[in-house]
């Protein structure tokens, strides 16, 4: 058996081995996170310097970026200036009439009825004729396009000798003068511009959709009534408006109201549409029983451009009543309806067709509260003298909620343009207003049944346009 003989000297190498052994075993994970660690290092730095990079590349954009804003934007207006001409006539039709209803509807008054010039609330008037002038400006554009267009269409039309029987408008924006919001002017402006318009893209005549013009879109604009539509009219802010056969005469032959003004001796009449009455509104607990008892109480006669102002100063002198014995007021209908309702009123002049729609909901809320007055047989006589076109007139009992029949006076209301309207456009007019299918959507409003062919021509003091008389005279009926 070998003997292994370990001496003194053999004890110490091995000891030592066994102690670097031991050393290396406790310092290689320290060498192995150095290393990890000046790699992460390594790494992190890349990444710093690439992100130094980028920013320095980011910081060098918005240096570039304004060329290629100014680029973009000079393109973006080339594309819009092409576009803008292409679809110009398209934009026309898309004009609404909120915004103009509600300039309107809070309308102050000039001063004089004689003259458009506003003295109580200049800025609103100047609102008004700014929003006027600006629809103005967007009708042009359509305007242009159909002249032009007939233009065309009347040449070619010449050198083939072909026959057209029906005019198609394309495309093209009427604006229609009516009243204030609440008034029969109004809701009537709404009715008949649904019945002549037929856009593109409208549903086929007798399949759901109007039997109106083709191309053309009626704008109802809301004015103060017949004089604000005949100053329209003659600023050509408006193309058609609606006006009391009365006030349509004045102006045209420079006579009563219109008196050392100039004639407008370019108005035309479309149609006479339906009669006005005069409608005297006052509180019950106002006490007023009798025209002779609004002195001293507030009244409102209707705005200083309306034909209600007119009709009002005609009842008055009958009854030797002048403005100043009252405490009078110039209102629209809205803001006189609204002031009545609210107490700060005792009576109110109303000139329009029964039923009127404002009325109606007065008497349906509290009947209680309110009375029409009459005007006396007397008093009629001496009106009918001094106003060539009023009538008399019976509002028949039932027609507002309690009220029994009242004797008072009317006048009609005429439909109106000027002598500068294409022929072909108002025979189109005409023609679509006393549509059969209009008809039917006519009578589906209390005003639209009052609008009748049987009275087309009534009340009618100054000459038809040469395009209504065409039609008038293709049904028989003789002006």
């Amino acid at each position: 058996m070998a003997t292994i003989k370990i001496t003194k000297k053999t004890a110490k190498t091995t000891l030592a081995g066994l102690l670097l052994f031991v050393c290396f075993l406790l310092i290689s994970p320290l060498i192995a996170n150095t290393q990890m660690s000046a790699r992460q290092s390594a790494t992190a730095d890349t990444h710093r310097n690439a992100s130094i990079e980028t920013l320095n590349i980011a910081s060098q954009q918005p240096q570039a970026q304004p060329q290629g804003q100014q680029q973009g934007q000079q393109q973006g207006q080339q594309q819009g200036q092409q576009q803008g001409q292409s679809l110009g006539q398209a934009e026309t039709l898309a004009v609404k009439t909120s915004a103009i209803n509600t300039a309107d509807s809070n309308t102050s008054q000039p001063a004089s009825t004689s003259e458009s010039a506003p003295t109580e609330s200049a800025s609103t008037e100047n609102a008004l004729t700014e929003s006027a002038s600006n629809k103005t400006e967007a009708a042009e554009p359509a305007s242009s396009a159909v002249k032009s267009e007939q233009s065309e269409r009347s040449q070619q039309s010449q050198q083939s000798g072909a026959q057209t029987e029906k005019t198609t408008i394309s495309p093209y924006l009427l604006r229609m003068g009516s009243g204030t919001l609440g008034g029969n002017y109004f809701v009537l402006g709404q009715a008949i511009g649904g019945v002549i318009s037929h856009p593109k893209g409208s549903l086929v005549c007798g399949q759901g959709g109007t039997c109106g013009v083709t191309g053309l879109q009626a704008l109802n604009v809301a004015t103060s009534g017949s004089i604000d539509n005949l100053n329209k009219l003659k600023a050509g802010e408006i193309d058609t408006g609606f006006v009391q056969s009365d006030i349509a005469y004045w102006a045209y032959t420079g006579t009563g109201l219109f008196e050392n003004r100039e004639k407008q001796g370019n108005l035309r009449a479309i149609a006479s549409l339906y009669p006005e009455a005069i409608h005297i509104l006052v509180r019950r607990d106002a006490q007023i029983n009798a025209i002779e008892e609004l002195i001293d109480k507030r009244v409102s006669v209707g705005d200083r451009r309306s034909g209600t102002l007119l009709g009002a100063r005609l009842v008055l002198d009958a009854h030797n009543i002048t403005e100043d014995d009252m405490q009078t007021e110039y209102l629209n209908n809205l803001q006189a309806i609204e002031k009545l309702t609210a107490g700060q009123l005792d009576a109110m002049f109303f000139s329009v067709g029964v039923p009127a729609p404002s009325i109606t909901a007065l008497f349906n809320e509290n009947a209680t509260d309110y009375q029409l007055l009459s005007i006396a047989d007397s008093a009629q006589k001496t009106i009918m003298r001094a106003g060539h076109y009023f009538s008399p007139y019976q509002i028949p009992a039932g027609a507002y909620n309690g009220v029994e029949a009242v004797n008072t006076i009317s006048v009609y209301a005429l439909w109106l343009t000027t002598d500068t309207m294409e022929e072909a456009l108002v025979y189109e007019l005409t023609k679509a207003l006393w549509h059969d299918e209009s008809k039917r959507l006519l009578q589906q409003s209390a005003t639209g049944q009052s609008v009748t062919i049987e009275s087309s021509l009534e009340g009618v003091g100054i000459p038809l346009h040469d395009g209504a008389k065409r039609y008038y005279d293709e049904i028989d009926k003789r002006f």
